[in-house]
């Protein structure tokens, strides 16, 4: 009976003493967010590493009317940033010299990849050109019909395209 009760302690203790680390060595920091993959911060920008949300001006088509998608993107990263902000880690250097991030919020005592979660829901698109990370995410959110999957859309690296060719 002893040892029983010993055994349950010590997983309790172990799990309560994970939880209270991971809250400890949280360090959030608060940002501007430009649009649905682009962070701001004391002038320097960040770029969401792995996934691409479509451009803040960008219009989707849903149920037959426009829909600003690129601004739906952007009020969703926002609101997963809320006042508490994200935890960054940099992961070098994009050819347009933003620093590439892989970001967190902590909720429930975990700590959530934001990428993960855009292009789960489907705000964002897996960038497949610069990353393999995000494709089951996105598979899930397109079976979903989740974000853009219910609407009719040009993937955000093609609406770039189409708008520089047009200059």
């Amino acid at each position: 009976m002893f040892s029983i009760k010993f055994v349950i302690f010590f997983i309790f203790s172990i799990f309560f003493f994970s939880i209270s680390l991971i809250a400890k060595d949280w360090n959030p920091q608060t940002y501007t967010i430009t649009d649905g993959d682009t962070l701001k911060r004391n002038g320097i920008r960040y770029r969401l590493e792995g996934m691409d949300a479509p451009e803040i001006n960008q219009i989707c088509t849903l149920n037959n009317q426009d829909w600003e998608c690129g601004l739906a993107a952007t009020l969703y990263l926002e609101q997963l940033h809320e006042t508490n902000g994200f935890e960054c880690e940099d992961l070098g250097q994009d050819r347009y010299k933003r620093i590439l991030v892989r970001c967190y919020i902590l909720k429930d005592d975990r700590r959530m990849d934001i990428a993960s979660i855009m292009v789960k829901e489907g705000y964002a698109l897996a960038y497949r050109e610069y990353s393999k990370d995000y494709i089951d995410e996105e598979e899930l959110a397109r079976e979903n019909k989740r974000g853009l999957w219910r609407s009719k859309f040009i993937k955000p690296w093609e609406w770039r395209r189409n708008k520089s060719n047009k200059r």
